[in-house]
């Protein structure tokens, strides 16, 4: 079996015949092979944005030896040597606006000394201007590749001044893009960041740049899609369905529960996220490891300060996105548009095709690592509730579950909610019916939720190992008000023709008293 690469991101090293790498030249092709592009690329952190850039300045280096076991390599691209201007973000000292430039000035001055060229300007600008026309004049179209461009704002998003003034600054200096002179001697023009901020230069000034993020045509340029991990991951998931004492392919469905989901466009394909089934089938163990890797705290502590937020991202799958979110972020408002951070950083994902009528998507939690991860992540930091109390509540729901024991399922329900602090909690019917649901989804069950019927819609189907449970919610009221709903709606009367299990109707209720929210539940047998 090849190795499985973990934070590796070139191109040259992933080539070698004992490392995996996954094929996505043909992608790259269609990006490329029209000739001239000016392209913005926004993805997660750890998803291939590197690789990506990496690929690209192997391809423009000319060397189609690196490409001969490609799809690039077999196709009519006709490989050719242009001068690459790249710079990478995670290269370049950002500590302060001044020390940003500074390193904006020093790569630039690289780039001159590697093409010996003699560069007369002194302002940042005007250097890197002059660099482009010179390099475009001696030695042909110049190619120009940025990576991670967002990084000196993000990681300075706490001191608001400085990120501010690094916008600035970086707006100062793609702004030299823009230039009918710099333009004319640019073949190529790749950048890649995770957030997309408004009033850097690139999407006002630049209007000829191509935004690629939720564009089709890049919807599997990074991240894996089913059919690739079954073409190059099978051996590895075998041996990891081995280790597991499990068949192939109930181990293959359950990577796909906690690794794929993620969607960027409005087609259907979901991507997994490379480092994380990497990570898992090279250590052959489930685990949050994507987002162990980056955990966010900062959203963490402004949650912290904020916990109705917490209440609202613990209801949020389902809920609509408007598209405009995605056109006016920046440093300013970027804890406050905290959907929009949450979408553009991989903890949420489309969840639905383009909504053209109400201008946006519904999103969700991508797959179990992240829906997991976070619920945890907010129970602790703002609930107070360690990882062992998550963990204990967690084999309780698992085990009432797979016995189909909603009773005692619901006792467990309001044991937790007690752990849940007054001031996370929403006082509304919505609220718990979503807790409800996110427990089921965590520990083994994905219910189907507000599903249609000739009469209506029903709150929940669960089910369960022996029966199907077709469920109704109420706040402040009765178990029997629930159930007689379900009856006089006949929610249950489509799946009663072709039943396979006893169908059970719940009706379910989540009361105010003095002592908490008292979790009721009723069943009847049809």
């Amino acid at each position: 079996m090849k190795k499985l690469p973990i934070g590796e991101s070139t191109f040259s090293e992933l080539i070698k015949p004992n490392v995996l790498y996954v094929d996505k030249t043909e992608y790259i092709y269609n990006l490329i092979k029209p000739g001239r592009g000016r392209y913005f690329f926004s993805r997660p952190r750890r998803f291939g944005k590197s690789l990506t850039c990496s690929t690209l300045k192997a391809i423009f280096s000319g060397d189609r030896e690196l490409f001969k076991n490609l799809w690039i390599g077999r196709s009519d691209y006709h490989f050719k040597n242009y001068p690459i201007i790249s710079f990478d973000f995670s290269q370049i000292s950002y500590k302060t606006p001044e020390v940003l430039e500074r390193g904006l000035h020093e790569t630039v001055d690289d780039h001159a000394r590697r093409y010996s060229i003699d560069l007369e300007k002194q302002g940042l600008s005007e250097k890197f201007a002059e660099l482009i026309l010179k390099l475009g004049q001696t030695h042909g179209p110049v190619v120009i590749i940025v990576d991670e461009y967002d990084k000196p704002i993000v990681n300075l998003i706490d001191t608001l001044d400085l990120a501010e003034r690094s916008r600035t600054e970086l707006r100062n200096f793609y702004g030299t893009l823009k230039g009918a002179d710099v333009d004319a001697n640019m073949h190529f023009l790749f950048i890649t960041g995770v957030s997309k901020f408004s009033k850097v230069a690139l999407f006002s000034d630049l209007n000829n740049l191509d935004d690629l993020t939720n564009d089709e045509r890049a919807a599997a340029l990074v991240g894996y899609t089913d059919q690739e991990v079954d073409h190059y991951l099978t051996e590895h998931i075998h041996a990891f369905a081995d280790k597991r004492q499990e068949p192939y392919e109930q181990t293959r469905q359950i990577l796909k529960a906690w690794y794929n989901g993620y969607r960027f466009t409005s087609q259907d394909t979901t991507v997994y996220n490379p480092f994380s089934l990497h990570n898992c089938l090279t250590k052959k163990q489930l685990s949050n490891y994507w987002f162990s890797s980056g955990t966010p705290n900062f959203l963490m502590k402004f949650i912290q300060k904020n916990p109705f937020i917490a209440a609202d991202i613990e209801t949020i799958e389902g809920s609509f996105f408007a598209e405009s979110n995605l056109e006016s972020f920046s440093p300013d408002v970027y804890y406050q548009n905290y959907r929009t951070l949450l979408l553009q950083t991989g903890y949420l994902t489309f969840a639905s095709g383009y909504d053209a009528g109400r201008r946006g998507y519904k999103v969700a939690y991508p797959n179990e690592e992240v829906r997991y991860s976070i619920t945890e992540q907010i129970m602790q930091f703002v609930g107070g509730i360690t990882p062992e109390q998550f963990g204990e509540f967690g084999d309780r729901f698992r085990k009432a579950l797979a016995v189909d024991d909603l009773y005692l399922f619901c006792k467990h329900l309001q044991d937790f909610i007690k752990l849940v602090p007054h001031n996370i909690r929403v006082n509304r019917e919505k609220f718990y019916q979503q807790i409800f649901f996110m427990i089921c989804v965590l520990f083994g069950r994905r219910p189907a939720t507000e599903v249609a019927t000739e009469e209506g819609f029903m709150d929940l189907l669960l089910e369960g190992t022996h029966n199907t449970f077709v469920v109704e919610f109420k706040r402040n009221s009765t178990a029997e008000i629930a159930l007689e709903q379900i009856e006089a709606k006949r929610y249950w009367e489509p799946y009663n023709i072709l039943k396979t299990k006893k169908i059970i109707l719940a009706g379910i209720t989540f009361n105010e008293t003095t002592h908490g929210i008292e979790v009721v539940c009723k069943t009847k047998e049809l």
